[in-house]
């Protein structure tokens, strides 16, 4: 399924880029693959054995490192919750010493109603009763995450000092969760860190708990902020952001309604595939976006039409989890660089933004990928959709297939195919491409210029 490095010569450099990330991850497990300067040769209709150069690189010049949290998955995760903070009870790992900690107390944030009405707060705070460990529980809010909620938060965290954070919520509960975690030890503002402060300590010792499956939020070193005064939304990060523990419940996601396990399936869905075509791919993360891919795909029309199905849910959470660790290692592309704007501009949920655009963004990198996309495209002609790969196809033509086969998959769970469906003005496409920059564009496989944006846009409206 992942494509074996070519042996054949290849140019290569452990250059950066060096350009601030404005809106993805994450710098804490990027280390070198391929040339980010190297530009490929661009693929006309070639052939499978023209295109082997735009398999992974060879061997020799092929390196990586991949930190990962502590992780555990399955059915009822969420009560474990206890014990993952006496797992923690590590000097090592702490802002304080484990002397300090006579009965360990938690700030637990969380979003809107549904963990209550669900009934899962009440159990968690239960199970943390039973185990002698005092709860505060800050609730941030719906919607995206803001610096209102994280300055409010830090000052909870301030004024009560508690020992652990749980983010349990959406991907914006997890980020609102670890910009505190971050603050709280480190001081300042919010936009201290837009303006380049570090991280310096350790951060409050993170849980990361979601409840969607989507952002991928639980592993990112980097928190995703949105300023309602100025007007932009920008991320904050550093490793010390990263979660100590993470736990993935199933039975946290049943609840979900369709159109939030849609919008936050076709995000996770679109990170996937990002990660696997990033111009700092490697194989170990290709393992990882293949995986989340191959679940993704065959699970979305299901917990859209039934919510219920524990087993579709699952697989659902594990392939975000794991589209999640592969773009948090080599960053993602031009569909997210384009949606960073576009949310910033509409109140429109950002897997529909994604949605919209991953077609034609595919279409735009299509000479320059063309043979890992048609990887994705055999997998996905496992499905059960009008457009098939071709095994006698070459990779540029099956590749062009993969983007009727991404529309067929968005249109089973409501998703719209096009700039206009979801509310985008022609009118701003200036000011969309002015603000499209970050680490997202810098790992997309084609590079960009305004013209080139200009076209994309307007063949995607």
């Amino acid at each position: 399924m992942v494509p074996i490095p070519s042996d054949e010569k290849t140019e290569n450099t452990k250059d950066r880029p060096a350009e601030v990330c404005e809106d993805e991850p994450a710098d804490h497990v990027l280390e070198v693959l391929h040339s980010p300067n190297e530009k490929p040769e661009k693929q006309n209709k070639l052939t499978n054995q023209e295109t082997e150069h735009l398999v992974p690189t060879k061997w020799d010049e092929v390196q990586f490192s991949f930190p990962q949290p502590r992780v555990k998955f399955g059915k009822g995760m969420l009560e474990e919750l206890p014990k993952a903070i006496f797992s923690l009870l590590d000097p090592m790992l702490m802002h304080i010493k484990k002397a300090a900690i006579e009965q360990p107390k938690l700030l637990i944030v969380i979003g809107g109603k549904s963990l209550k009405s669900s009934g899962a707060l009440d159990r968690l705070l239960a199970a943390c009763e039973r185990n002698a460990i005092v709860t505060l529980i800050y609730s941030c809010g719906s919607g995206e995450a803001t610096i209102d909620m994280v300055n409010e938060g830090v000052q909870i965290a301030l004024d009560e000092k508690p020992h652990y954070i749980a983010g349990i919520g959406g991907g914006s509960v997890i980020d609102v969760a670890k910009a505190i975690a971050g603050i709280a030890t480190n001081g300042g503002l919010v936009e201290d860190y837009y303006e380049g402060k570090p991280f310096e300590l350790p951060g409050i010792p993170l849980i990361a708990v979601p409840t969607t499956a989507g952002t991928g939020s639980e592993i990112t070193n980097n928190a995703v902020l949105i300023d309602k005064v100025n007007g932009f939304k920008k991320s904050i990060r550093g490793n010390q952001l990263i979660a100590k523990f993470i736990l993935l419940d199933p039975e946290l996601t049943l609840s979900c309604p369709p159109d939030i396990s849609a919008s936050s399936g076709a995000d996770a869905f679109v990170q996937a595939i990002e990660a696997y075509v990033s111009k700092f791919s490697h194989p170990l993360a290709d393992i990882y976006a293949m995986e989340a891919i191959v679940l993704i795909s065959r699970n979305l029309k299901k917990v859209f039409e039934n919510g219920q199905d524990f087993a579709a849910r699952a697989e659902m959470l594990l392939g975000s989890y794991y589209a999640g660790v592969a773009f948090s290692n080599v960053n993602l592309g031009l569909v997210h660089g384009l949606a960073h704007p576009i949310g910033v501009k509409y109140d429109i949920p950002h897997g529909r933004i994604c949605g919209a655009l991953l077609p034609w963004v595919i279409d735009y990198n299509l000479e320059w990928q063309a043979k890992k996309y048609a990887n994705i495209a055999k997998v996905l002609s496992q499905l059960d959709l009008f457009n098939k790969y071709e095994p006698e196809g070459t990779d540029y033509e099956n590749a062009r297939r993969l983007t009727g086969m991404i529309k067929e998959i968005f249109s089973q769970v409501q998703i719209p195919l096009r700039l206009q469906d979801i509310g985008v003005l022609k009118e701003d496409f200036e000011w969309i491409i002015t603000q499209t920059k970050g680490r997202s564009v810098n790992a997309n496989p084609r590079p960009i210029d305004p013209e080139s944006l200009r076209q994309l846009l307007d063949k995607a409206w």
